[in-house]
């Protein structure tokens, strides 16, 4: 089993053009037993998350089971996530970028320099309306989906409590307004950020238009 996972997961690793990462390559297969092995369908605990080596985050997609999720490598600002059925997540700043090994997967998300969740507290306190506006295009697979515009405004939603690993978390939560205008469909996407730091904590992004949306909330950072 574990063998099966350390192919499936060099396999991802191959598919999204892997040049860095966050531990040793030896490291990789104890990452995958981790996500392959883990908590699934029980409930995590903040021991249990203490005491793994990696950083990790709580994943769901779709109408799926909630799992942990082990951080594999890092490469400049994007981390790559192992999922429990060996698929692959990739984020930036909280925002999901690429998916491999799904039903569907993301490939491609452009103009993620401007992209205004990194410092979206900041904008929203400063008032900079404009600054809340983003612009970017997206690749899906299975399928020749290249390339489709969507446009995004973020809108202040207030302060929220949250339960992270049985203890109840005040967050700032923040919605996405997301247009795709070739398609004319119009989605949310969900942010809950820490009021300190501003960095995102929980999240619900859907994939694209018509697909599954990704649930993902950080159990332990990566530094």
């Amino acid at each position: 089993m574990l063998k099966a996972a350390c192919y499936a997961i060099t396999l991802s690793v191959c598919m999204i053009g892997l040049t860095g990462c966050s531990q040793k390559v030896k490291d990789v297969s104890e990452v995958v037993k981790v996500a392959t092995l883990g908590y699934s369908d029980v409930a995590i605990t903040q021991q249990q998350v203490d005491t793994l080596p990696y950083a990790a985050i709580q994943f769901k997609w779709g109408h799926g089971p909630r799992v942990l999720s082990a951080l594999a490598f890092a490469e400049g600002e994007q981390l790559k996530w192992v999922t429990q059925d060996k698929a692959m997540v990739v984020t930036q700043h909280g925002r999901l970028v690429s998916t491999v090994g799904f039903s569907h997967n993301i490939t491609y998300t452009a103009n993620l320099e401007n992209d205004p969740l990194p410092h979206l507290l900041t904008l929203w306190q400063n008032r900079n309306a404009e600054g809340l506006r983003w612009s970017t295009e997206h690749d899906w697979q299975p399928g020749y989906y290249s390339g489709y515009q969507a446009l995004s405004r973020f809108s202040y939603q207030g302060k929220e409590q949250v339960t992270i690993l049985n203890k109840p978390v005040t967050l700032i939560k923040f919605t996405e307004h997301v247009s795709y205008t070739k398609l004319d469909v119009e989605q949310q996407n969900q942010f809950w950020l820490s009021p300190i730091t501003g960095k995102v904590i929980k999240s619900k992004q859907f994939v694209g238009p018509g697909l599954p949306a990704i649930e993902m909330t950080l159990l332990k950072p990566f530094s």
